[in-house]
């Protein structure tokens, strides 16, 4: 069974469910949370309200049917900044002579501006489990805090956001660590009150000057390999790079070294290096690096292990180097996960 839903007919659908009480929205500690137990949808999302046009809220849902949002292009949209923790999130954007496909995997953030006259249908297949946090900006919001004196690249989007152009904007790029951090902060924030309200504000913006900042490196990375007449990946780079990636994986602990991994796909170190960045924004010991601690910070939730025992198990020999890598990543001592669950209920 699929099923079809507009923007539209959205308050319309919430009044249905809560009518057959399939859904139930209360007040929570400064958002506004609402649990999804229907035939349809199971899970959760909390919506913080932060200031006029900007807001910041996280999901936690698995679809029990296929649904598809339609989006009809007929009136600006808020930028959004999607950051994919779980699940995998596919559209599609057009019009009679236009036609552009999303695909954002896990780990990955997804920049979108949507543009006018275009629709968007945006597919939830059945039993996809999905996790993100979203950061909402009104167009004309982001605009003032753009300024002046920018590069090319986000002087055309900010000019794109100025007119409310016809053209929609989207950028896909990996969860850098320094996003991951601030995704923690955001999900295990210590205040209440108005405190807490300022202290999300400031990650919403932060989440949102690091997709910028990200826009910029990739697009200048991109310039310069045009310069340099680099083609980009074909099938069997990816598939190379990929398995590089489950090698590394496969033993967070005793990973290989970058010319023993090039070796074992096939290709040269140095362009081993190239292409994982190209494919996944980062180094290769860096996402192998967040990777580890992403585990780690697993495994302590969990906490049927010391914080000297989950070092060890993913591959860090010094205590105080793993503790120094993890506050880094995540804001916090590894000792402040102990027991803490991944997806907090507050």
């Amino acid at each position: 069974m699929k099923i079809e839903i507009s923007y539209q007919s959205y308050p319309d659908l919430l009044a249905e469910f809560r009518q057959h009480r399939w859904i139930r929205s209360y007040p929570d500690r400064g958002a506004m949370r609402t649990d999804w137990q229907s035939p349809f949808i199971s899970g959760y999302n909390r919506f913080f309200k932060l200031c006029p046009g900007l807001n910041i809220h996280n999901w936690n849902q698995t679809f029990l049917e296929t649904f598809e949002l339609v989006e009809p292009g007929l009136e600006p949209m808020p930028v959004m900044f999607v950051f994919l923790l779980e699940g995998a999130l596919h559209a599609t954007y057009r019009d009679s002579v236009y036609r552009q496909e999303i695909w954002v995997k896990p780990g990955h953030a997804l920049m979108m501006f949507n543009g006018l006259g275009k629709q968007g249908v945006w597919t939830c297949p059945y039993g996809l489990h999905s996790r993100t946090v979203e950061v909402l900006i009104d167009p004309q919001r982001l605009v003032s805090y753009l300024g002046d004196g920018l590069t090319p690249t986000l002087a055309r989007f900010r000019q794109l956001l100025s007119q409310q152009a016809d053209q929609p904007y989207f950028h896909v790029g990996a969860i850098t660590p320094e996003m991951q951090m601030v995704l923690h902060q955001y999900l295990h924030c210590p205040y209440e009150g108005v405190m807490q309200r300022l202290y999300l504000e400031s990650k919403a913006v932060e989440l949102i000057v690091l997709k910028l900042a990200q826009i910029k490196a990739m697009t200048q990375e991109s310039l310069s390999d045009q310069v340099g007449n680099r083609r980009r990946l074909n099938v069997q780079d990816i598939e190379r790079v990929h398995l590089a990636r489950e090698i590394l994986l496969g033993d967070m602990a005793n990973p290989p070294s970058l010319q023993q991994l090039a070796e074992r796909v096939g290709i040269g170190d140095y362009k081993l290096k190239q292409d994982f960045r190209t494919a996944f924004g980062s180094t290769v010991f860096g996402y192998l690096r967040s990777h580890r601690l992403e585990h780690a910070r697993q495994l302590l939730a969990a906490q049927r292990m010391s914080v000297s025992e989950v070092a060890r198990l993913v591959g860090y020999s010094s205590l105080s180097k793993f503790t120094a890598a993890f506050k880094r990543q995540f804001g916090v001592l590894p000792s402040a996960c102990l027991g803490k669950p991944l997806n907090p209920s507050r």
